[in-house]
């Protein structure tokens, strides 16, 4: 079986999503997760814009814009994938 690993320079750095409110890119599940604690598990560029593919806790998965995450690059780096 093979291993699930991404390359990327920010795989793995802790973010909160802060989201604007009203973003027509987003849905309700982004708000839902907004504010919370996530890890990024890659980086993506779509449509000309760079998401973010982040896991929380509950092992679910949220696109963000790069630019409405909040980095904290000095925490432990890892994601869900990395406790398993």
């Amino acid at each position: 079986m093979s291993e699930h690993r991404h390359q990327t320079p920010l795989r793995g750095i802790k973010v909160i999503p802060r989201p604007a409110p009203g973003q027509p890119d987003y849905t309700e599940v982004n708000y839902r997760y907004a504010g919370k604690v996530g890890h990024i598990h890659e980086v993506v560029g779509i449509g000309g814009k760079r998401l973010a593919k982040v896991g929380f806790d509950d092992r679910k998965i949220v696109y963000y814009l790069l630019d409405d995450l909040e980095l904290d690059a000095d925490a432990e780096k890892g994601t869900f994938h990395d406790r398993t």
